[in-house]
């Protein structure tokens, strides 16, 4: 792959319909987040979960006569995939794309005129060489059935594939082996729906296949299983396989101001043509949280008769967060769950986003040593930036603890005591209705 970008566009689509315009250098794709303060400031969310809409903008230079997209059959429906193609170097257009049917020219390999003992069956176009976005207007959910999108990419987003959360040694257990169904470990994350080929799950996405989207917190963290250890150098997970709609407006007039000056000394407005795409996740709970190894009862013992659970322990608490050191927390909780929900709601989030050129990766990693993964580490393994990267912070909010609050957590035995946890009673009482917090 390349990281330039020479002067051109092409816009295919479906029956192979284009068009060749002039572009900027910069990256030709102008993606924003659009979710709750994605312009400046914290968002206030839920743990239990949130949306989050990804817009990508590609402006289409004046002066330009393009196809006619907007009517059958080139106009990419549910169930069919569209493509913008903004370079190809060797002039065969040859996208990866379903059934492409590549024009017989000098620039694919066939000479013009043919000669007399020409073999076609001995010809085979070039392999392809384009820079894209490939897209499939489509709606995933985890465990349904999925018949559209990149072939490639649904295969990968089954779970012996690896699109799962992490799985870790349970505590106690016999020897965990990940990503075999095996009962001696403990998942993490949402369900990602198994063996079904849904195009849902952790990884590069199957409907916008360059797609990025980075939280370097909990699942989103690559852990050298099953060990609660961090990678190293340290990676993040793409959570773009979460997407659970892509659609797309692909001719809009949007109105820009100009550097010439108009009636009046005012600023004259064009008018300026667009296609845009569009990307949601409902972010479902434990993806943007912490992983936490939890030990809520240390130090001496005092057992019940018979010793099935403790009374108490006078030791401090434990905890290992996202595969870090062994430490006390800040305050001792009764519970792994309470530590969790106040980690979570302590904890300023961050959420990166952009978008590459063909397939975007499962795995990044951290290759400029920044401590960071972000889309310079994209670049610097050889992927060609199509967009800006755009990012959101926020805040999360959780429920009680006995109301089903607190998630991502998990007993371990981190002091070799033998006990891991007091239990406690959730009182009960009658329901409450209260304002949201502000």
């Amino acid at each position: 792959m390349t990281n330039s970008y020479t002067r051109k566009l092409l816009a295919g689509f479906t029956l192979g319909c284009m068009a060749t315009v002039a572009i900027a250098d910069a990256p030709p794709v102008q993606l924003h987040i659009d979710a709750a303060n994605s312009n400046g400031g914290l968002a206030l969310l839920s743990e239990s979960g949130w949306p989050l809409t990804i817009k990508m903008v590609i402006d289409f230079p004046k002066e330009t006569v393009f196809p006619a997209y907007a009517i059958q059959p080139n106009f990419p429906v549910r169930g069919d995939w569209g493509f913008l193609i903004f370079d190809d170097p060797d002039g065969c257009l040859n996208p990866p794309a379903p059934d492409w049917q590549v024009i017989s020219s000098p620039e694919c390999g066939v000479p013009d005129p043919l000669p007399e003992d020409w073999d076609w069956g001995a010809w085979a176009p070039p392999a392809s060489d384009e820079v894209y976005i490939e897209f499939w207007p489509d709606i995933d959910m985890a465990g349904v059935q999925d018949n559209t999108g990149n072939a490639d990419r649904q295969a990968n987003l089954v779970d012996s594939a690896g699109s799962r959360g992490p799985e870790f040694q349970r505590d106690g257990a016999g020897l965990c082996i990940p990503g075999t169904g095996d009962t001696d470990c403990i998942r993490m994350g949402p369900p990602t729906g198994g063996e079904t080929v849904d195009g849902f799950g952790f990884g590069a996405d199957d409907d916008i296949t360059g797609l990025v989207v980075i939280a370097e917190f909990g699942v989103g963290r690559v852990f050298d299983e099953p060990d609660f250890e961090l990678s190293d150098p340290i990676g993040a997970v793409n959570l773009a396989g979460l997407v659970n709609s892509v659609t797309y407006d692909l001719s809009d007039l949007h109105k820009e101001k100009s550097k010439e000056k108009g009636a009046k000394g005012k600023p004259a407005k064009t008018i300026v043509e667009q296609a845009r795409v569009w990307a949601h996740i409902n972010m479902t709970g434990n993806v943007v949280r912490h992983l936490i190894q939890y030990d809520a009862c240390t130090g001496t013992v005092d057992w019940q008769d018979p010793p099935t659970f403790p009374n108490s322990c006078d030791g401090d608490n434990l905890w290992r967060v996202d595969g870090g050191l062994t430490e006390a927390p800040p305050a001792k909780y009764d519970r792994g769950e309470a530590a969790s929900i106040a980690l979570l709601e302590a904890t300023t989030f961050t959420l990166k986003v952009f978008l590459v050129d063909g397939q975007a990766p499962n795995r990044l990693f951290d290759e400029d040593g920044d401590g960071d993964v972000d889309s310079t580490d994209a670049v610097l393994a050889d992927y060609t930036l199509l967009s800006n990267e755009d990012s959101i912070s926020f805040l999360q909010l959780s429920q009680e603890l006995c109301w089903g609050g607190g998630g991502g957590v998990y007993p371990v035995d981190l002091d070799f005591n033998g006990a891991t946890q007091v239990p406690i009673v959730c009182p009960t009482g009658p329901g409450a209705i209260s304002r949201p917090p502000r």
